[in-house]
């Protein structure tokens, strides 16, 4: 700028990010926490978002999820790109982002300002499974959480949020985790072989109806100030997957109570005597949930032995038994219309020990302890979003409660009590397009976290309410115009089909139960292929892996039609002039997934997998085998092998859920959101990227220069880039 003497402006540390290969070096090796940390402590505006530098950092704490673990450099610059780019005030910022860039790529359009919450403080990524539950340490210096498959419990420390410990539990599958209301111990829910199951399966019984094995969890319990076990018990066996134990603590942290089918254990942890039972007698089948107040009130929702009239169909009566004191006889409350006896039932008591909160899936409802009436009753239709947990504040004057559409978008409802039975509701937050589980207030109530398929999301629960735009539920079957200009997907929460338009995706506009554009004919295409199969007598249906449902394709003009099954080859079927031959000469490494034909149906694009090493204390390494065949000779053209290390801290695992071929390109969409493009005629990667939410489809436009995904986020416009300078 004239007349500034550049010279006396202050070094800003932030600028070394402007450059953005530095940028993308610093996040591949350092992650996204430690990027964004290093930003607020080292520049003026670090964390000011209505800067460049700040809100940088806000974008890699709020989308963590999206760079931990990727397969390489060129991953992290892409989906950089693809946050950033809808973000002006960043980007602009900026330098060098073209170059630091693949020359062949996949870019996700969106909108030009993506709607952000700032209310979403940072998104906690240690867990390579979805997290299943959140627990703070009454002194609110700890944060546990449960990995749901990786056998782990960590401890997370708020003043930087760093994983402060890893408890693993090996073999095991955890459920949730529990504090001490005095800290000094943490109990941890779950299963593994350490507890045996009772009973004998028989290898005969396919589905499991004629075997009666009873499955028994454990509980072990933790020295919080040197985190070595210190107890363990296992609980009651139980018949079927129809629900678990739950557990709570006593007031003094002396005692746990386990609730079981029949009633409720009380095991002193400290004692070596035999645990006392509460047994409400046979009016209860199974204790779903429990509360035990500070006041020493034990209350237990508990699913009936008898029926009640619940809408169209009967339901078990639910109760709610209270022990004023749990040396006494216990009390009974019974809800006329029952509850859902599923595994989200629950039930919260506020800290005032005045009101109790009963919910289900299908909604919350407030009571007073003495009455068998709801003080108030939150419904809604068995489509709409489903609640999953509830938690009072620590103040008693919100209820927080989250809700999750199957395979969807999750939402936090903050419920404002006022001095009538009747909330208000006073925000509303949009997690994610994830299924969201786990539910916890910070013990000051600054803080409100929840947990998930993309790790753990702390909020600042503030009023607000964010603009949730596109779809709210997952889509499916993307069908292009003839065009190109326009696709269609199909949404199976309203059985309608919705149209985008693929210059300016903005709102989905609604079309109807039919689709506005030709594609194959389900009713006709299926004719075809039991035809087929009926044909192709060198195929056992039943000796597929996936019986009827075995990996399939048919060919764009229907003259084709590719089957897989398992241990066998790919059979191609003649639709036309009938006939059948196979594919390659040898049999299959491992088991078959996915089947494309290309658009000519001249060749066949397979995925399968096959695992490598798979040892109970070790690695368990897989490898993902794409492969290109000639449809008439049945050869192989290329292969790409791709591995994968479940154990690996480094890079994520994910399988293709889909599979889209131009004429040019293979592109495939994973359950962790990944998108990744390929080279058709050598099948060699090019690029990834990633989007929100697991994908389970993907097409080509007509002339293979977008490619349209769905799955829980919606359809996603991606378009591809190749820069033609830089390739070779």
């Amino acid at each position: 700028m004239p007349g500034v003497d550049d010279s006396e402006t202050p070094y800003d540390p932030a600028d070394r990010l402007r450059d953005y290969a530095t940028l993308v070096d610093r996040v591949f090796t350092q992650g996204p926490q430690a990027v964004a940390d290093g930003i607020a402590d080292q520049s003026r505006a670090g964390t000011d978002p209505s800067s460049p530098p700040g809100y940088l950092r806000w974008l890699l704490l709020s989308h963590a999820h999206l760079l931990v673990r990727p397969q390489d450099r060129a991953e992290v610059a892409c989906v950089l790109h693809d946050l950033l780019v809808r973000r002006p005030l960043v980007f602009a910022w900026l330098t060098g982002v073209e170059r630091a860039l693949p020359p062949e790529r996949l870019t996700i359009r969106g909108p030009e300002n993506a709607p952000d919450d700032l209310r979403l403080v940072r998104v906690l990524t240690g867990h390579r499974a979805p997290v299943r539950s959140i627990a703070w340490s009454p002194d609110g210096e700890q944060l546990a959480t449960v990995g749901a498959y990786d056998s782990c419990v960590r401890i997370w420390d708020p003043r930087d949020w760093s994983s402060r410990r890893r408890i693993d539990i090996t073999g095991a599958s955890l459920d949730v985790a529990v504090w001490s209301p005095d800290g000094r111990r943490l109990a941890v829910l779950g299963r593994s072989d350490r507890f045996p199951d009772l009973g004998e399966h028989d290898e005969g019984d396919v589905h499991g109806w004629e075997s009666r094995v009873e499955h028994v969890h454990m509980v072990l319990v933790y020295d919080t100030a040197t985190w070595k076990e210190i107890a363990a018990t296992p609980t009651a066996p139980r018949l079927g997957f129809g629900g678990r134990p739950v557990i709570t603590w006593s007031p003094d942290s002396r005692t746990i109570a386990v609730g079981e089918d029949i009633g409720v254990r009380l095991w002193a942890v400290d004692e070596d005597e035999r645990s006392p039972w509460l047994l409400p007698g046979g009016k209860v089948r199974q204790i779903l949930d429990l509360d035990w107040n500070s006041d020493g009130t034990l209350t237990a929702l508990a699913r009936g032995s008898e029926q009640v009239p619940g809408g169209a169909h009967t339901m078990p009566e639910s109760l709610l038994v209270t022990w004023p004191d749990p040396c006494l006889g216990p009390e009974y409350r019974v809800w006329a219309r029952g509850v859902p006896w599923d595994t989200v039932t629950g039930v919260r008591r506020n800290p005032d020990g005045h009101r109790l909160c009963v919910f289900s899936r299908r909604g919350v409802a407030l009571c007073e302890p003495d009455a068998e009436r709801p003080l108030w009753q939150e419904e809604r239709a068995f489509a709409d979003a489903w609640t999953k947990a509830v938690e009072w504040s620590p103040d008693g004057r919100t209820l927080a409660e989250l809700r999750s559409r199957h395979q969807g978008w999750a939402e936090i409802v903050l419920w404002q009590m006022g001095p009538d039975a009747q909330p208000s509701v006073l925000a509303r937050f949009d997690c994610a397009p994830e299924e969201t589980t786990a539910l916890a207030w910070s013990p000051g109530a600054d803080l409100l976290a929840t947990g998930g398929d993309n790790g753990v999301r702390l909020w600042r629960p503030e009023a607000g309410q964010t603009r949730r735009s596109g779809f709210e539920t997952r889509v499916t079957t993307p069908v292009w115009s003839p065009d190109g200009s326009q696709v269609a997907v199909f949404s199976p929460a309203v059985e309608e089909w919705f149209v985008v338009q693929a210059r300016e995706p903005a709102e989905p506009l609604p079309a109807g139960p039919e689709c506005p554009f030709p594609h194959l004919d389900p009713q006709a295409q299926e004719e075809l292929i039991d035809a087929a199969r009926q044909e192709g007598r060198d195929f056992d249906l039943y000796t597929s892996m996936y019986g009827p449902h075995a990996p399939d394709a048919v060919s764009p003009g229907q003259e084709l039609y590719a089957l897989a099954g398992r241990g066998s080859r790919i059979i191609l079927f003649d639709l036309v002039d009938g006939g059948t031959r196979q594919l390659g000469a040898g049999r299959p490494e491992g088991r078959w997934m996915l089947l494309r034909f290309t658009p000519d149906a001249d060749r066949l694009v397979s995925f399968h997998v096959r695992t490598l090493t798979r040892e109970r204390d070790g690695d368990w390494v897989e490898e993902l085998v794409l492969t290109l065949w000639d449809v008439t000779t049945g050869t192989q053209l290329a292969c790409e092998r791709m591995q994968q290390n479940w154990a690996s801290q480094t890079r994520r695992v994910d399988h293709p859920r889909a599979l889209a071929v131009s004429r040019t390109h293979l592109a495939w969409c994973g359950g962790d959101g990944t998108l990744a493009l390929h080279d058709l005629e050598t099948l060699e990667p090019l690029s990834r990227t990633r989007t929100i939410g697991a994908t389970t489809g993907a097409e080509f436009s007509p002339d293979g220069t977008t490619l349209a995904v769905v799955g829980e986020g919606g359809v996603r416009l991606v378009d591809l880039v190749e820069d033609e300078s830089r390739k070779g």
